[in-house]
């Protein structure tokens, strides 16, 4: 099974910080949802899925939950 990040509109998965790459065979393997996802709010990417991609040839997509710009207000 592979973690990739891959670009909604584009479909394009992530190689490295600066390059994306059309093949998955290509792309970087994230082993695990968090760190695609702690990628891609690092790096401020935000039309981008996590995709997971299973050894039969079956695949799954999630979007990437963005953080909030502002902090929620405190309650009182």
């Amino acid at each position: 099974m592979k973690i990739l990040l891959q670009h909604k509109r584009t479909l394009q998965y992530v190689q490295t910080v600066d390059a994306w790459t059309r093949h998955e065979s290509n792309a970087h393997d994230f082993s695990h949802s968090q760190g695609a996802i702690d990628f891609a709010h690092h790096y401020n990417l935000t039309d981008v899925y996590v995709t997971v991609k299973f050894p039969d040839g079956d695949w799954s997509s999630v979007p990437v939950p963005m953080k909030p710009l502002l902090p929620p207000r405190a309650r009182l």
